[in-house]
Order: structure tokens, then C-alpha cells, then sequence
């Protein structure tokens, strides 16, 4: 038997299960901005051959992509499912955290327009009832019907075998910094519980049940990128906690849209594990992402991605 972790039930959890590497995350992204054959994300990406094999047969076999034969079936293509497509306010809101925090060299972020107001899009994640923008501080959390443990093997999946880019080459790119910061499940996981609030190692530990070498690991990590900052609380012994920097609150957006995309497609039957309100209006919490400019939800069909001149 494989040896798991015990984890608190949780639509984040679950959907990292799926998605919750960076190269499942470059593949969506690219699929976002027309990828759909083989080669076009072995040359944009820079993933190795069997990397990038082994990622689409698992998007396929979970849901997010679907295998359809063209050119009289001398070619497949791989498209998005509507469980995939529904992934698009998280990969917004990976770009919107890109654009405030990334400098990654030779990968330049995509530019972003929105077609309904012919202008510049800054995607903004609000509440879908009263149109207010979603702080983490506004949101409170109760037990849903699917509340509990449950038993997630770690998946097994390569975070290297990148194909560098040549000497002066420029890969124009939907995610920057985030896939490398936040494209390991554990590592989201750990700085979700911020959000439920945890402080301390014992607190995280009690939520998601996880190895403490892995919980030690990526708070260290988390520290080092810049999310989490560390404060001593007690002497004799030296204890410490760990506190969100601004940085590391730019990413409750993704939290919030995982949270909703894997409530809506990998709910059990008991129902969703959370439930989210938001305070201001007092309503379940249904977050959308909507143009900074015109306040219409964005739809991809809606937004065209382009290179940065």
C-alpha cells in the first residue's frame, strides 16, 4: 500500500491533487492561450518530452483536457473540458499575482485585453452577490456536510526536466513566478491554512496532518520566497510563527478559486467541505473574477492574450 498523508477534507486539496504542480499549471496556461498540439507546449514551455507526456494523460484522465484525433487522425489535439475551462479564474488570478510580485528574466508575462471594453485587463476577484471585492479578512468560515479526514496519496510528479531557452530568448507566458513559488500542492496547502488562521507549526500540523519534515520544508521555502515572514513568541526554548507578508496575501484570490472550482467538480455526495460567507453582505460566498475596468465577469472567449510590445 502507498504510504498517505491525512489531510482535513478540503476543495483546495483536492483540486491540487489534479493540478497542484507547475507543469500541470504551465500546460493550462497554455491551453488558455490556444495550446493544443504536443509541440506547441514543448516549445513554448520548456518541458522534456516525457514530462509533458505524463502531465496531459493525467489532465485527461482526470477531466480537465479531452484527447480528439484531427487531420483524419494523423494528429491529436488536447482541448479543454468544461471542468477545464472552469479553471480560468484561477489562472487569472495566477497572472494578476504574477503581475504584482514576478521578475523571472527570460519569461515575459502575457499581456492581457478585454475585448467587451477594448482596454487593458486587470482581473479583480469580487463577490459575486454584492459586487465588493473579496478580502480575506471580509470571509468567514464554517464546516460544510463534508466536513472530515480523508486519505490523499502525495503524487509522484518531477518538478525539473526543463528544457532551458536559448541564449536571448524571450517565452511570453500566462504564469511567471507563481509556478515556480506556488506549483507544489503542499506548499499551497500550508499557506491556506494562514488564511483559516494558523500561526504556529502545531496549528498547521493539526489541520492537515502532513509529515513535519514536508511542513518544516515548505514553511522555510515560504519564508525564503518571500510569502511568510517568521516572529520569535517565546524564549527558552526559541519558539517561532509565521505571519503572511502582503506578498503572500496576494494569493488568497487562488485560494478562493480553487476552493470554488473544486467544490463545483470534486465534491463527494456528503457536499462541499466549507462553507464561505461574506461579511459585508452576508451571503454565501460566490467569488468571480470581473474586468477592473467595466466590472463584467471575465469569460476566455472575452479576453485575448497577447505578447508585451
Amino acid at each position: 500500500m502507498p504510504k498517505t498523508n491525512l489531510i482535513r477534507t478540503n476543495s483546495v486539496a483536492r483540486a491540487l491533487a489534479i493540478i497542484g504542480d507547475r507543469w500541470s499549471l504551465l500546460i493550462l496556461g497554455g491551453a488558455f492561450q490556444g495550446m493544443r498540439r504536443f509541440g506547441d507546449w514543448r516549445g513554448r514551455i520548456g518541458i522534456a518530452s516525457n514530462i509533458l507526456t505524463n502531465r496531459l494523460e493525467r489532465l485527461v484522465k482526470a477531466g480537465c483536457l479531452k484527447k480528439v484525433k484531427v487531420e483524419d487522425g494523423r494528429w491529436h489535439e488536447y482541448r479543454l473540458t468544461q471542468m477545464g475551462a472552469e479553471l480560468y479564474p484561477t489562472a487569472l488570478m495566477f497572472w494578476r499575482f504574477d503581475r504584482l510580485w514576478s521578475d523571472r528574466g527570460n519569461l515575459q508575462l502575457a499581456a492581457l485585453s478585454h475585448v467587451s471594453c477594448c482596454d487593458d485587463v486587470h482581473p479583480e476577484l469580487v463577490c459575486g452577490h454584492c459586487r465588493r471585492p473579496v478580502r480575506s479578512h471580509d470571509v468567514r468560515y464554517e464546516d460544510g456536510p463534508g466536513a472530515g479526514f480523508e486519505k490523499m496519496p502525495p503524487p509522484k510528479l518531477s518538478r525539473r526536466s526543463a528544457v532551458a531557452p536559448a541564449p536571448g530568448e524571450c517565452r511570453q507566458t500566462l504564469f511567471g513566478e507563481s509556478v515556480d513559488v506556488l506549483g507544489d500542492r503542499w506548499t499551497q496547502l500550508v499557506l491556506a491554512s494562514f488564511f483559516l488562521g494558523a500561526r504556529r507549526f502545531d496549528e498547521i500540523l493539526g489541520q492537515w496532518k502532513i509529515a513535519t519534515n514536508i511542513l518544516a520544508g515548505r514553511l522555510k521555502t515560504s519564508v525564503q520566497a518571500g510569502l511568510l515572514q517568521r516572529r520569535l513568541y517565546q524564549r527558552g526554548p526559541d519558539r517561532y510563527e509565521y505571519l503572511l507578508t502582503p506578498k503572500g496575501m496576494d494569493i488568497y484570490p487562488i485560494v478562493l478559486t480553487l476552493t470554488r472550482w473544486g467544490d463545483r467538480w470534486l465534491a463527494t455526495k456528503a457536499g462541499r467541505p466549507l462553507v464561505l460567507y461574506h461579511k459585508p453582505c452576508g451571503q454565501v460566498l460566490d467569488p468571480i473574477v470581473v474586468c477592473d475596468r467595466c466590472a463584467r465577469e471575465l469569460q476566455p472567449h472575452e479576453v485575448s492574450i497577447r505578447s508585451r510590445d
